[in-house]
C-alpha cells in the first residue's frame, strides 16, 4: 500500500511564528503576517491543513489581506501539524476559538478588532469563534461550511442523509494524528472496513475519529453546534454557499436556522457563488490557478463595511445565476419569484415531468448491487474540474429518468427546491438518491443539484421528502430540466446492503425493486422556485 505522509511545510520568510496559549496550557502554533507597523485589525484563520502547506494558499491569502490593511494570524488547530494537544476533530474549536481571539485582541499589533475567515473546516472554526461570544470578534466570513460539517444531517422530512465515504476517509487520513496521509482506497472491497483496517495496520495506529464513527469508542463530536451559535451575541456574518459544493447542505442547515432567528437574521449576509468545494468556478478553464482576489476580496469588502461603523451596505443576498447575471436581493428567495410544481408522471413517450399530475400510475426500477450507479464526478469536492456529462446515466435500467419539456424562453430557477417521492420498496433498508439536471438540446446532461436519504425500518406514511436546497440557474431556450432517481451513488456514498445490517461489515448485498407512485392524490412532485428574467438581464455573463 502506497502511503504518502504530509508533514509541516517551511514557515514563510515573511511570517513570524508565534505560540498562542490556550486555557488548559496547550500552545497552538500560528504564523503572523503584519500589515505594517503599529496596530491593525486582525483576520484570524484557524485550520487543520497546515498553515505552511501549499494546499490552502495561506501565505498568498495573508499577503493579499496585508495589502488591504489587515494583519493576519494563521493558526494550526489543536493537535494538527505544529500545534500541541490531542488530535480530535472539532472537539475544542469553540474554546480554542475564544482563547485565540482573546489573545489576539491583547497584542500590540492588534487594534482590538478581530475578524475570522475561512473555508470548509476553517470556515467551521469561524462559526465556533462566534459561538464563543468574545466581544473583540467583530465579524466572520465562513465559506463552503457549516456547524454540522462532517456529521450526519437530518433532512426536513426527518430522514437521515446517506453516509458519505469522504467523511470516513477524512477522519482516517486527516485526523489520525498531527500529520496527514494520502493513500488509495479500493471502495469495491467487502467488507468496507477492510481497507481501513489494513491502512491502520500499515501506519501502526488507529484514528479515534474513525473508531468513533464505527462505534468502537465513546468519542463524540463536541461542537460547535448551531444551538451554541444562536445562543451567542450576534455578529455580522457573510456566509458564502457554493452552488456546486458537495457540502452545501451544511451551509443551508445553518442559514435556515440563522435567518429564522430574530436576533441573528439582521446580521446575516448571503453570497451564492457558482463554486465547488475546492473553489473551482463554473466558468474556469481547465487547470485554472487559485484566484485569491475572487476568494478573499468579498470577505475583506465585508470587513471594511463592518468596521466602517455605519449601517451595513453589503447586500443581504448576492447571487450568481449560472448562465445568467449576478444579482442582489433583500431576501432569499428574491421577491420576484414564485413557486412552481412539476409532477412526476407517465406520459405517452415514457416517464416525464408534467404541469399536471396525470392519472394514477406506477414507475419502477430494480437496484442491482453488482452494478452500482457511478457518482457524478471523479472528485466530489472538485466537481467542476471535468464538467462531466451525465447523459449515459439516463439510459441505465436502474435509474428512473424523467425529463420535462424544453423551455421556449429563459427561465430562472432561483430559490428553494424539493422533491416529494411516494416510494415503495421491497428491501428492509435502501437509499434514495435524486439528481436534478439541465438537459441541453445536444443531449448533454449537466448536474444542477443532488440529494439523498436513507430509508430503514418503520417510517411515517406519505411521500419521502428530498431537500434540493436552493438553485440559482438559468434554463436557456431549448433546455429542459430532468429528475433522476436511483438507489446507489458510488464511490461517493456508502452502498446499503439492503437487509438493515451495518454496511461497513456487510460482505453481500441484496437486490431490490423500487416503485414510485404517480398521480393525484398521493403522487410524486417536484417543487421549484422560478422567475421569468427581465429583458435586460437575459444575457449570459462573460
Amino acid at each position: 500500500m502506497q502511503i504518502d505522509v504530509l508533514t509541516p511545510g517551511p514557515v514563510p520568510a515573511d511570517a513570524t511564528e508565534v505560540a498562542v496559549p490556550m486555557r488548559d496550557g496547550v500552545q497552538l502554533a500560528a504564523d503572523l503576517y503584519r500589515a505594517g507597523p503599529g496596530a491593525h485589525p486582525v483576520v484570524v484563520v484557524r485550520l487543520p491543513y497546515d498553515k505552511d502547506g501549499e494546499y490552502c494558499h495561506m501565505a498568498e491569502v495573508a499577503r493579499h489581506a496585508n495589502a488591504r490593511g489587515y494583519t493576519v494570524l494563521v493558526q494550526d488547530v489543536r493537535g494538527k501539524f505544529r500545534s500541541g494537544g490531542v488530535t480530535e476533530f472539532g472537539v475544542h474549536e469553540v474554546d480554542d476559538g475564544h482563547d485565540t481571539v482573546a489573545w489576539t485582541a491583547d497584542q500590540p499589533w492588534c487594534d482590538g478588532r478581530v475578524l475570522a475567515w475561512g473555508d470548509s473546516y476553517f470556515g467551521m472554526t469561524t462559526l465556533a469563534a462566534a459561538a464563543a461570544g468574545h466581544p473583540a470578534l467583530r465579524a466572520i466570513a465562513p465559506r463552503l461550511t457549516g456547524t454540522l460539517l462532517s456529521r450526519e444531517v437530518v433532512h426536513p422530512g426527518g430522514l437521515p442523509d446517506v453516509e458519505a465515504t469522504a467523511r470516513t476517509l477524512y477522519l482516517s487520513s486527516w485526523y489520525l494524528d498531527r500529520d496527514a496521509y494520502e493513500w488509495p482506497v479500493d471502495w469495491t472491497v467487502r467488507p468496507l472496513r477492510a481497507p481501513f483496517d489494513a491502512f491502520f495496520a500499515a501506519v501502526g495506529r488507529r484514528s479515534a475519529g474513525y473508531d468513533a464513527e464505527r462505534g468502537r469508542t465513546g468519542v463524540v463530536f463536541a461542537g460547535p453546534s448551531i444551538e451554541q451559535l444562536l445562543a451567542a451575541p450576534p455578529v455580522p456574518v457573510l456566509f458564502t454557499v457554493g452552488l456546486f459544493d458537495n457540502c452545501a447542505h451544511y451551509s443551508w442547515h445553518d442559514l435556515r436556522r440563522l435567518l429564522a432567528d430574530p436576533a441573528w437574521a439582521p446580521a446575516v449576509r448571503i453570497r451564492l457563488d457558482a463554486l465547488d468545494h475546492e473553489n473551482n468556478h463554473v466558468d474556469d478553464p481547465a487547470g485554472a490557478d487559485f484566484d485569491v482576489a475572487r476568494v478573499l476580496d468579498p470577505a475583506l469588502d465585508f470587513f471594511d463595511d463592518v468596521l466602517g461603523g455605519g449601517p451595513l451596505a453589503t447586500p443581504r443576498v448576492r447571487y450568481e445565476v449560472v448562465h445568467g447575471p449576478t444579482l442582489t436581493a433583500d431576501a432569499w428567495p428574491p421577491a420576484d419569484t414564485e413557486p412552481r410544481r412539476l409532477w412526476l408522471a407517465r406520459g405517452g413517450a415514457g416517464p416525464s415531468l408534467q404541469e399536471h399530475p396525470g392519472l394514477p400510475a406506477e414507475l419502477s426500477w430494480r437496484h442491482d448491487p453488482e452494478h452500482l450507479v457511478p457518482s457524478a464526478a471523479p472528485d466530489p469536492f472538485a466537481r467542476l474540474v471535468l464538467h462531466p456529462d451525465l447523459a449515459a446515466v439516463a439510459v441505465r435500467p436502474d435509474v428512473l429518468h424523467l425529463p420535462g419539456e424544453p423551455v421556449r424562453e429563459p427561465v430562472d430557477l432561483v430559490g428553494p427546491a424539493r422533491l416529494e417521492v411516494a416510494l415503495a420498496t421491497t428491501s428492509v433498508s435502501t437509499d434514495l438518491f435524486a439528481r436534478l439536471l439541465d438537459v441541453a438540446p445536444d443531449g448533454s446532461h449537466a448536474l444542477l443539484m443532488k440529494t439523498q436519504v436513507h430509508l430503514a425500518g418503520d417510517r411515517s406514511e406519505g411521500p419521502v421528502q428530498l431537500d434540493l436546497l436552493s438553485l440559482s440557474h438559468r434554463l436557456r431556450p431549448g433546455h429542459r430540466i430532468a429528475v433522476q432517481l436511483m438507489s446507489s451513488d458510488v464511490p461517493d456514498y456508502v452502498p446499503d446492503p439492503g437487509d438493515g445490517s451495518d454496511p461497513w461489515e456487510a460482505t453481500t448485498s441484496l437486490p431490490s425493486a423500487q416503485t414510485v407512485l404517480l398521480g393525484d392524490p398521493g403522487g410524486s412532485v417536484l417543487h421549484l422556485t422560478v422567475r421569468t428574467p427581465l429583458i435586460d438581464d437575459t444575457q449570459e455573463t462573460p
